[in-house]
């Protein structure tokens, strides 16, 4: 089995990806290929899924992992373009929209409600939501994660603060990241930080529904982002605000160690992401750490946001066969091998509640992911919306490192955004 997997698996960068044989897509002996991305520990338990569908079925997939998000999409993009996709990809409900669009993938409604044992009631209904385009649920969702804060518990009792309860707000989130921000060695710049936040839409979303504020006029078919609203700038300024204050590091920082490496070494208080840490999170053996919220305004309704991926199956290719492995990858046995290995939130609800998601493994509040989801609010998942995302994130990196005023980057905002969004 171990040569299977080591034959299957094919850890692939971008430039890499198109020069190496067996990077490709498509699969040269007419076995199935799965494309998806993730990082080492993550890549570790597809295995373990691919593994039991082997052993089941007796049919092999060959996997091709791409470690880095941005190169994974832009993958598949050229796969697509030269005809050879994969028969089965994972992609997050805000990158799906452009193959959707294109009549590139084989929507798997249809199989779903004619399946004799998986029902469309058996997932949550916001992870169908997130996948359903022009009318049609088009990829299979497998998990229904959402944003949290990752804290440092050993640092949280070092600096004297009581660890986050359900509800906290802001202030104390605020007041937490103050405490856990230290200077160590005395010169005046801090060693030890006590927030690390991404300055992107995805997480800049979570800020702007907690102060009220809306992304885009309609998320099912958005016309021009919202973001010059009172409620949105407030908090787009709450999210700046952290690195203003010296409590997150600086751009140079961020980029000579990565926000996940400085909370595995210690160095970083709190940090906010979805499920995908876990896996890396649960190699930490010098401390302990939890999950906690995403910190509540202290008025009005608290903000998740959705974080989803789906298996979406090609057009072109052995349909039959590519559904047959995502209805047990995305089924109750799939879903509860993918749980165990700390990877997905399910999106099953059964397996949710089960001992294969709320087991004794890190994070010990797991159940904050399952008491989110009725919060949780969706980002669009339009045609061009991989675009408008990746101007709107370039534009927030700049006023949250400072090079830029959060008036110039609203202006750069909607100068870029409405061509996309069909308004310029």
């Amino acid at each position: 089995m171990a040569g299977a997997l080591i034959r299957r698996l094919s850890a692939c960068g971008f430039g890499l990806a198109l020069a190496v044989s067996g990077c490709g897509g498509g699969s040269s002996d007419g076995e199935l290929t799965l494309q998806l991305f993730g990082d080492a520990e993550e890549a570790t338990v597809y295995e373990d899924l691919l593994d039991e569908y082997e052993r089941r079925t007796g049919a092999s997939i060959d996997l091709i992992n791409v470690p880095d998000q941005d190169a994974h999409y832009a993958k598949l993009s050229t796969s697509f373009a030269g005809g050879e996709p994969p028969d089965v990809f994972l992609a997050n409900f805000r990158n799906f929209g452009p193959y959707a669009d294109r009549e590139a993938l084989d929507p798997v409604g249809p199989r779903l409600d004619a399946d004799p044992e998986l029902e469309r009631e058996d997932f949550y209904p916001q992870s169908l939501q997130a996948f359903t385009f022009g009318g049609a649920l088009q990829c299979l969702p497998q998990n229904i994660s959402s944003l949290v804060t990752y804290y440092n518990r050993d640092l949280f009792r070092e600096a004297g603060l009581a660890e986050p309860p359900a509800d906290w707000t802001f202030a104390q989130f605020e007041m937490a990241a103050d405490r856990l921000t230290v200077d160590v060695d005395g010169d005046g710049a801090a060693e030890r930080y006590g927030i690390g936040v991404e300055p992107s839409l995805v997480r800049a979303a979570g800020f702007v529904w907690a102060a009220g504020g809306e992304v885009v006029d309609e998320t099912e078919d958005p016309t021009r982002m919202t973001l010059d609203t009172p409620g949105s700038r407030a908090g787009l300024e709450s999210l700046i605000g952290l690195r203003e204050a010296g409590w997150a590091p600086t751009r140079e920082e961020a980029a000579a160690r990565p926000l996940d490496e400085r909370f595995l070494d210690g160095t970083l208080g709190m940090f906010l992401s979805s499920r995908r840490e876990v896996p890396t999170f649960r190699t930490i053996e010098d401390f302990e750490w939890d999950v906690a919220p995403f910190p509540a305004p202290s008025s009005g309704e608290p903000a998740a946001v959705l974080h989803s991926d789906g298996y979406c199956i090609s057009r072109s290719g052995d349909s039959e066969a590519a559904w047959d492995f995502v209805r047990f990858a995305a089924g109750p046995d799939g879903q509860a091998i993918l749980a165990r290995g700390g990877r997905t939130v399910p999106s099953l609800k059964a397996v949710a509640s089960s001992p294969a998601f709320l087991d004794d493994q890190a994070p010990q509040s797991a159940r904050v992911f399952l008491e989110a989801i009725p919060e949780i609010r969706l980002l669009p998942n339009a045609p061009r919306w991989p675009e408008v995302e990746k101007a709107v994130s370039l534009a927030l990196e700049q006023a949250y490192y400072g090079d830029a005023t959060l008036d110039e980057t609203l202006e750069r905002i909607e100068a870029e955004t409405s061509p996309l969004l069909g308004t310029g």
